[in-house]
């Protein structure tokens, strides 16, 4: 599994969940990876995290977030500040596409704070969410061998 940010400048209006412009690394992305949502300007950072649910098809990725705290982000500085994710690609090059992988460590240092109110629900949630790939793919799957 891999693990991903997607970033959002939220001066361009609210964003979610839903179907995400990936410009890069459209081979590595599958249903089921990590995902999270990075909020570009003053006081940004991680506003929500989820699952990529459905793989890049016509540049196009599927993604759900199921927690979302961007009442309560998890600061730029404040991962600028943890050895694991200073060196992100996310803080050397924010101009950058999406999307921008995450190694393990990074995407760690990310759920270690997500907020305390949301952690609770966080295995049911992703529980769902692999049942709600694993259905997603058997019917893209069907459609497309009855389409051939």
């Amino acid at each position: 599994m891999a693990h991903w940010l997607l970033q959002h400048n939220p001066a361009r209006g609210v964003c979610g969940s839903g179907d995400w412009t990936v410009r890069r690394y459209r081979e590595l992305i599958t249903a089921g990876d990590d995902v999270a949502l990075w909020h570009s300007g003053r006081g940004g950072g991680v506003a929500a995290v989820g699952t990529i649910v459905d793989a890049p098809h016509d540049s196009v990725i599927g993604v759900h977030f199921t927690r979302e705290f961007a009442s309560r982000p998890i600061t730029r500085e404040t991962l600028k500040n943890d050895e694991r994710f200073r060196d992100a690609l996310i803080l050397r090059m924010a101009g950058g596409s999406n999307p921008f992988p995450l190694t393990p460590a990074q995407w760690q240092a990310i759920i270690e704070r997500v907020p305390p109110e949301h952690q609770l629900v966080a295995a049911t949630v992703r529980g769902a969410a692999a049942l709600a790939v694993a259905g997603a793919t058997a019917i893209r799957e069907a459609v497309r061998s009855v389409a051939q």
